[in-house]
């Protein structure tokens, strides 16, 4: 009997392996896909609340949660696609003349506002000339661009768009959220948060807006829209006042999800990114557009010396000061191009971090330790001055180079100043060195406002021919390809003239639930993956967002 029993055992144990053995040659050979179900609810916790979210009033910088709400409820005639490009959204294709000045935009035919009324060109000539008009614009630099294009209504579907130049960034720009002329018209755009308007929202996005609270919004799917009717059944946002509890309601379920900057965080190291969360939440770290950067100003001496500064990029190990400042939650940038974009060159590098390198330079342009280990020349010490604002990470960014540089005996004395100081001493070019950041530089890779040799935002001052020439062309010349060689090419000079040394490009923490899917930021291949053009990309699937699903397997079992 007990013999019977052992052989039962080995038997039964024997049948488990092979059985075993066949689910796990199953599962290497098939994948299990959640496909989307419509149906379900979001909630998503926000740190502050709307403060002006009407498009084109709306200033992103001050008022995030403002332009959160607008992306939800809003369409431009063009829209970022998958692949980080611009691509058609209220306008179902549009056409360039030979010279690229005029782009005439078709619109989608019987796409309505959330109200019902039919979209017409008449709501896209109004809300463009509205941008024009504005005092106050939420977005300077975009007003600016719109200044001096004429609009024109062609037919009812029909936009006429003429630039006084070539720009090969314009389909970026031209995202600009679409206002209701049948409900703003007549009434001054300043006047525009006072009306009943400024509770309604009425827009022509996924979701259309059912309740506006000052502890939330809620909003639900607009079952007309152009791309397809959202999964998600409705979607809230929670408005709360602080971190600790923005990340409390994560933590209790209370919310689906909840983002966050990490150079906003009070303490890198405390923040979103590295903390500990549980099973059914899931991270991503997605770099945003923009960075933070320590200006030369190549009108002062010793600067002004290419051999000098590069001395100085040897000096400073951006891993270091990313580690020391960012608790390592930042990314290392070689050229104003981002990581992420089209125009991005991988294979060129920035200067190593070789502090011996850095030395032998200083040697040889006749700088040496004075008693106190600091550099000197002709018996006058190298002293270098630094402006930074109080804001924490560029204030400790600051204090950062000033203990690397100590290192290879460059002495750097930090002068801390108000951000409108900052800014202006930047536009005077009364500065030695600087730390500051560019934020929201957009899915255009065009630099030429940064780095033309006669544009204002040019802080470093640098002038070279073949950098204008460069920029210029890659400007004005539309087709990708050639662009893109332009700005490899412009980047191998920029790393050769050392104008600057980019510190860190900024990383955006979206936590959310392990059964949201359809977020581009947690697939590999897509764009929104690799970088976001501001916090709110983060809607850029939105419609295909969802939470109820069934799982199929798909492959072959051979």
């Amino acid at each position: 009997m007990a013999r019977r029993i052992r052989w039962q055992i080995v038997i039964a144990a024997l049948s488990i392996l092979i059985v075993s053995g066949l689910l796990g040659r199953l599962a290497l050979r098939n994948t299990v896909v959640a496909n989307p179900l419509s149906g379900g609810s979001y909630r998503e916790v926000l740190l502050g609340a709307p403060i002006q979210p009407i498009p084109i009033l709306n200033d992103p910088r001050t008022d995030p949660v403002g332009r959160d709400l607008g992306t939800l409820l809003f369409d431009g005639l063009m829209r970022i696609g998958a692949d980080g490009l611009p691509e058609p959204g209220l306008a179902a294709g549009y056409e360039v003349d030979p010279e690229g000045l005029v782009y005439t935009f078709r619109l989608r035919q019987g796409v309505t506002w959330h109200d019902g009324t039919a979209l017409t060109a008449d709501d896209v000539v109004f809300t463009l000339r509205a941008l024009q008009s504005l005092a106050q614009p939420g977005e300077p630099a975009l007003a600016k661009i719109w200044q001096d294009v004429l609009v024109d209504r062609v037919d009812d579907l029909t936009v006429r768009c003429t630039l006084p130049a070539p720009m090969a960034a314009f389909l970026s720009v031209a995202r600009v959220p679409i206002l209701p002329a049948h409900l703003l018209a007549g009434t001054p755009p300043e006047a525009w948060a006072n009306t009943g308007y400024a509770t309604t929202l009425v827009g022509t996005g996924p979701f259309s807006l059912r309740e506006l609270r000052t502890d939330g919004a809620v909003l639900v799917a607009n079952p007309n829209y152009y791309a397809g009717r959202p999964y998600l059944d409705s979607l809230e946002l929670r408005f709360t006042g602080s971190l600790e509890a923005a990340r409390a309601a994560l933590t209790r379920a209370d919310a689906s999800a909840y983002g966050e900057r990490v150079d906003a965080s009070p303490d890198p190291a405390q923040s979103l990114a590295q903390a500990n969360l549980a099973d059914r939440l899931r991270r991503n770290l997605v770099p945003l557009d923009g960075y933070t950067q320590l200006t030369f100003n190549l009108r002062t001496t010793p600067l002004d010396n290419l051999t000098f500064r590069q001395a100085l990029a040897h000096g400073l190990s951006r891993n270091t000061l990313i580690q020391q400042v960012m608790a390592g939650m930042a990314q290392p940038i070689n050229t104003p191009i981002l990581p992420g974009s089209w125009a991005y060159n991988p294979e060129i590098a920035w200067y190593r971090d070789d502090k011996a390198t850095a030395s032998k330079i200083l040697g040889e342009l006749g700088y040496t330790p004075g008693a106190d280990g600091m550099l000197q020349r002709d018996g006058e010490p190298l002293r270098l001055d630094l402006i930074v604002d109080a804001e924490p990470s560029r204030r400790a960014a600051a204090d950062e180079v000033v203990r690397q540089w100590a290192e290879i005996g460059v002495a750097v004395q930090v002068e801390e100043v108000s951000s409108a100081e900052l800014q202006r001493r930047l536009a005077e070019h009364a500065f030695t060195l600087a730390i500051h950041s560019w934020s929201r530089l957009g899915p255009d890779p065009d630099v030429y406002t940064f780095w033309h040799s006669l544009e204002a935002f040019n802080y470093a001052g640098l002038a070279d021919p073949e950098i204008d020439s460069l920029l210029e062309s890659a400007h004005d010349e539309r087709e990708i390809g050639a662009r893109s060689a332009d700005y490899a090419t412009f980047q191998r000079r920029w790393i050769e003239l050392a104008p600057s040394i980019l510190l860190y490009q900024p990383i955006y923490v979206f936590v959310s639930e392990q059964n949201l899917g359809g977020v581009g930021m947690a697939e590999p291949e897509s764009a929104s993956s690799q970088i976001l053009f501001g916090t709110e990309d983060r809607y850029r699937t939105v419609s295909r967002w969802f939470i109820n699903s069934y799982r199929e397997i798909q492959g072959d079992l051979r």
